[in-house]
Order: structure tokens, then sequence, then C-alpha cells
């Protein structure tokens, strides 16, 4: 995920400079916690089942997708730091949401397609396509919970800038339990941290 952070970085630091601090920022948190996975340094041989092109695949989408989510997330975090400490500071808020507006559409969108890719590799490893394991579901609750913020017209609080920056802060805590809480909490077909 920090490999991921760092290419977006630097991929949208022309167009958006003020994301260049925030991507380091994520770069630095994203290898500070992959740190917690060396606990346990044992390294064995995959499963077979690991062992397919499109898992490949399917992690790194999924991956540039909460890393984009994670962008999101430190705007969010930026404007309510902007709006609690300058009240003048309306514009730059308003900008910091056109931002993650825009990041919004192509996170969705990769995080839609990591969870299809999911889907094919999961038919070809257990054949079907889709299992309700707690990963898959918290997969699908987070593309659906980030789909709101895509409806402002059916939706008119998201037309309030400090209410959509709050609420892509806490819709990032999907993002988390996706991410650990399914790995080191509940069990299932995803539980590969403890072996």
């Amino acid at each position: 995920m920090a490999w991921c952070t760092l290419l977006l970085t630097f991929l949208l630091q022309r167009k958006f400079a003020m994301l260049l601090p925030f991507g380091f920022l994520l770069c630095g948190l994203t290898l500070m916690v992959s740190m917690l996975g060396e606990s346990n340094p044992q390294i064995t041989q995959l499963m077979p089942v690991l062992q397919s092109p499109l898992l490949s695949i399917h992690v790194v989408v999924i991956m540039i997708a909460y890393s984009l989510l994670a962008f999101i997330m430190l705007n969010g975090v930026t404007a309510v730091i902007l709006h609690q400490s300058q009240k003048e500071c309306k514009e730059q808020i308003e900008r910091l949401q056109i931002i993650s507006q825009i990041i919004l559409y192509p996170a969705i969108f990769l995080l839609a397609i990591g969870i299809f890719i999911g889907a094919v590799w999961a038919n070809v490893s257990w054949g079907r396509y889709w299992g309700w394991d707690p990963k898959e579901v918290w997969a699908l609750i987070t593309m659906l919970v980030y789909a709101l913020a895509l409806h402002p017209r059916s939706l008119p609080w998201f037309h309030r800038t400090m209410f959509f920056h709050v609420f892509c802060i806490t819709a990032f805590i999907t993002v988390l339990i996706t991410y650990f809480g399914v790995n080191f909490l509940l069990g299932g077909m995803h539980s590969y941290a403890n072996g």
C-alpha cells in the first residue's frame, strides 16, 4: 500500500500540490503499520490457491483504491482542522472537497474492479463467485458507503462541505475494518494473517 500511495502522490502532485505532504505522511504510516506484520517473521511457501496471477492484480487494484480513499480521509481531516482553527478558510475547505470528489470516482471504480477480479479469482479457486465471507461483505459495505457520496442530488446533505468531509473521515472506518478487522478479528477464507 505504501508503494501505491507513493505512486499516486507523484502522479497527482502536479495537479494538486497540496497532496504531496499527505502522500509522504501516508507512506510513512503504511510502512509503520506494515512493520506490525513482522511480529511473526516465519516465511513459508504460499498455499496453491494464493499462487494465481489474478490474486496479484486483485490485490494491487484494491490497494490503489484504499490508497485513494486514505487520501480522501486525510483531506477530510485537514478540512476539519482548518475549520476548527481558522473560520475564514472556506475557500480552501471547498477546494479540498472538490479534490476529494474528483479522487472518489476512481477510488470507487477501482474498488469495484478489485471486487470483481476477486470474484473471478474466487470462482477459479473455490468454484463460486461470492461466498459471503466477512472480507467480501466488508469490501461491499465499503464500496456502498463511499458510493453514497456520489449521489449529492439524491442526498442533499453532501452539498454541505463539512458534512462531506466528516463523512469521508468516518467512512474510512469501513476500509480499516475491511483491511485489518477481518484479518485479525473475524474468520473466513480471507484470514491469512494467522497462517
